[in-house]
Order: structure tokens, then C-alpha cells, then sequence
């Protein structure tokens, strides 16, 4: 593809499975065109096979971008430089060259920290929260929390129990316990760290079989309208936000990992109407 003058832009994508629902070819556009960079960013749906060539063949073109489900832990093969965040997590959601050499990074670590720290403005001491899932995001937001002891205690939850219980040895710290069973449990916050609710049908749990009603649920996922945990939390009178705000943020992150700088102030916030 070509922009400026007939210059061919550089291409980044987020690759996954399924991936047509994403909003970072909309937010990263946007940032591109505020910045003036001849680049381009689209969606690519790929399979396992091919995530990590495709990702290889992006970066070591010039460009970069991002993996997400459910290839986060299968590309880290494919790297020839891996960041602390990915090395701790097992798991990589940015990538770009440099020097010949492609580098990885998890910027959902930080993402969701930001996302953490605005949601929870305010509290005094680390809550206890349930984490829902045992894959790539969940990983994120396992080393996020017990990085910067954000949380006295994480309860973890998954459909299979198994790739819970591996999560939890994988970090190996006292504050992480897995459950197989939500109900009756008492946490403050609640995140969703599942695809659960990507296309609008269905939640990881029901809230209502808590102990008592969290403070706070924390959705990674989102969509054109409320997620359905969001809106079963609304409902119950829980404060709930989805993925959306975590998207900007590591997507900022990742702009910054690519070029060096920070994007545009606001652009990509404004492109999905948050500010």
C-alpha cells in the first residue's frame, strides 16, 4: 500500500483469531495521521501456523504492531529480543525491529495498571481481587498486580482448572490461590481477563452468585455497545468499565515502543470517543 507521494507506508497490524471486532486499526490510524507518519495499520486474521511468520515478515519489513487472542504465549518462539514484562509473563502483545533483531514486549502490563490505578483512585490499601482466566491477558494482569503489589490477594478462576493451577505455579507467589468455584466468594474487584463476551452473549460468571457485591468489575473486553458483564454489573449497582480504556493505553505504549515517542496527546482516546 502507498500514501505521501507514492511512498510505500509502512504496515503494522494486530494479528489474532478472530480479530474483525478490533478497534486498534481505528486508534492507531488515528495517531498516525495526527503524527504524519506514512504508516498504516490493519487487522489481519491469522492462524496459530502463521501468527509467527506473519509477525516476523511485518517487523523485519519496517513496520511492527500487535498479537491478541490467542496467540499472545505461541509467537514468543519468534522473537529475538523479549522484554522484561514478556519474559515475566510468557506472554507478548507488541513487536517492531530494531537493528535487524525482533523485539517483543507486553504493554498490556501497563495498560492495564493505568486502568487499575483510575479505577481504584482513592484506595488506601491493595484489595483482594478474582482474576477471570489463564491466558495472555490474564498473565498481564497477573504480573501487573503482584509487580506493584496492587492487590493483598488474587483469587484465579478459569473454565479449565488445570491452566489456572499452571498460571499460578508459572509466578510461583503466596498471593495467588486458584478457586474452581465463584460463588461465595468475596472480592472486591473483579477482572475479566476471558474472551467471554466478545460477541455479546455471554459472562464468565454470574456476579449474583458472589458472597457480596464487588466494588468494582473490570472488563477486558469490549464491543460497540456494553459488554455483558458490564451489564450485569450495572445492573447489580457495581461500577463497571470494559476493555476500551486498557486498549488506549498499552496502544500508546506500543506507539511508543515503535517510534520512539509518545503518540499525539488524546488522539487515540478521542478516536474511540472516551475524552
Amino acid at each position: 500500500m502507498k500514501r505521501k507521494g507514492g511512498a510505500a507506508a509502512a504496515t503494522y497490524a494486530v494479528l489474532g483469531d478472530p480479530v474483525a471486532h478490533s478497534l486498534s486499526p481505528r486508534i492507531h490510524n488515528a495517531a498516525f495521521l495526527a503524527a504524519g507518519l506514512n504508516a498504516l495499520y490493519v487487522a489481519r486474521q491469522v492462524s496459530a501456523e502463521e501468527c509467527g511468520p506473519a509477525l516476523r515478515e511485518l517487523a523485519l519489513g519496517g513496520g511492527g504492531g500487535n498479537v491478541t487472542v490467542p496467540h499472545k504465549e505461541r509467537v514468543l518462539p519468534f522473537l529475538d529480543r523479549r522484554s522484561a514484562a514478556v519474559s515475566a509473563t510468557g506472554a507478548c502483545n507488541t513487536f517492531w525491529a530494531r537493528d535487524g533483531e525482533v523485539w517483543g514486549d507486553n504493554t498490556d502490563v501497563e495498560g492495564f495498571q493505568g486502568t487499575w490505578d483510575s479505577c481504584l483512585a482513592g484506595q488506601r490499601e491493595p484489595p483482594e481481587a478474582l482474576v477471570l482466566g489463564a491466558g495472555g491477558a490474564a498473565r498481564a494482569v497477573l504480573f501487573a498486580l503482584l509487580d506493584s503489589n496492587r492487590a493483598s490477594r488474587i483469587l484465579l478462576w478459569n473454565r479449565t482448572p488445570e491452566r489456572a493451577s499452571a498460571l499460578a505455579r508459572h509466578f510461583g507467589d503466596d498471593r495467588v490461590s486458584t478457586v474452581v468455584d465463584c460463588a461465595g466468594l468475596t472480592p472486591a474487584i473483579v477482572v475479566n481477563a476471558t474472551s467471554a463476551g466478545l460477541h455479546g452473549r455471554r459472562t464468565p460468571i454470574d456476579l449474583a452468585t458472589l458472597g457480596r457485591v464487588p466494588r468494582r468489575v473490570i472488563d477486558l473486553v469490549y464491543g460497540h455497545g456494553p459488554t455483558p458483564l458490564c451489564r450485569e454489573a450495572r445492573g447489580l449497582g457495581i461500577s463497571a468499565v470494559d476493555g476500551r480504556e486498557m486498549l488506549v493505553r498499552q496502544a500508546e505504549v506500543a506507539y511508543a515502543r515503535w517510534f520512539g515517542m509518545p503518540p499525539p496527546r488524546g488522539v487515540m482516546a478521542r478516536a474511540l470517543d472516551l475524552r
